[in-house]
């Protein structure tokens, strides 16, 4: 029977059993695996510090900053976003080894001590991984995929209708500035004036018959521009 009420909150946390809690495992068991690569976190953390290591507080230690940082890569958290789980997620906080009486980090502290990793840490520590890959007989790393990353971009949204315009009004601009040039005798009409406004025709339009014949004139106009005479 469903209640309405959770009457009482369990006194002991369950182990989390999400396919990306048992992906944080997999990844923590392959960094326990290469200790080396919290030596170049280390080095990067100390670079230009003299005196005794043991002095001042104790703040993040060189695995937690390598462990928070692959947090923040593969949940494409902020700093501000990490922080946050590091104080409340409980996979998160098992995975960058933060005690259950200790407290998470700030933004600040965070952002500090990820930001002192070198590329040349990481290119080491990507090393390390492919190692592993190779040990397990996981990956070779003969073929790196590069091509396969989102970024943000200022470009508007590639609708079918924009697309179209863009083609007029790229290929009218072409065609006036080869004429310019005197490069031959062509017959040139710019529609560019008339594409506009059936593209802005049809995203404003409340009908499907109303977009459809508008569509219908757009790749009329469109060929006219592509087809040169």
């Amino acid at each position: 029977m469903r209640e309405k009420w959770q009457r009482q909150m369990p006194l002991m946390p369950e182990i989390a059993s999400h396919i990306q809690a048992k992906e944080l495992q997999a990844i923590s068991a392959i960094l326990d695996s290469k200790p080396i690569t919290i030596d170049f976190v280390l080095q990067d953390l100390c670079k230009g510090k003299a005196g005794d290591s043991r002095a001042g507080s104790k703040g993040m230690s060189a695995e937690q900053v390598l462990r928070a940082a692959v947090v923040m890569r593969l949940f494409g958290f902020s700093y501000q976003e990490l922080a946050f789980h590091l104080v409340d997620s409980q996979s998160i906080r098992g995975f960058c080894r933060i005690g259950i009486a200790d407290k998470g980090f700030k933004k600040s502290a965070l952002n500090k001590n990820i930001k002192a990793l070198s590329d040349r840490t990481w290119e080491a520590i990507n090393h390390e991984v492919l190692g592993y890959a190779k040990e397990e007989k996981i990956e070779k790393g003969r073929v790196a995929r590069i091509d396969c990353t989102v970024v943000e971009s200022n470009i508007h949204e590639p609708a079918d209708s924009s697309l179209l315009y863009d083609c007029v009004r790229v290929l009218s601009r072409l065609q006036e500035a080869a004429r310019g040039l005197g490069a031959g005798r062509f017959g040139y009409h710019d529609h560019r004036r008339v594409a506009k406004r059936r593209m802005v025709k049809i995203r404003y339009a409340r009908k499907k018959d109303e977009r459809r014949g508008a569509y219908i004139d757009l790749i009329k106009y469109t060929r006219k521009t592509v087809v040169v005479k």
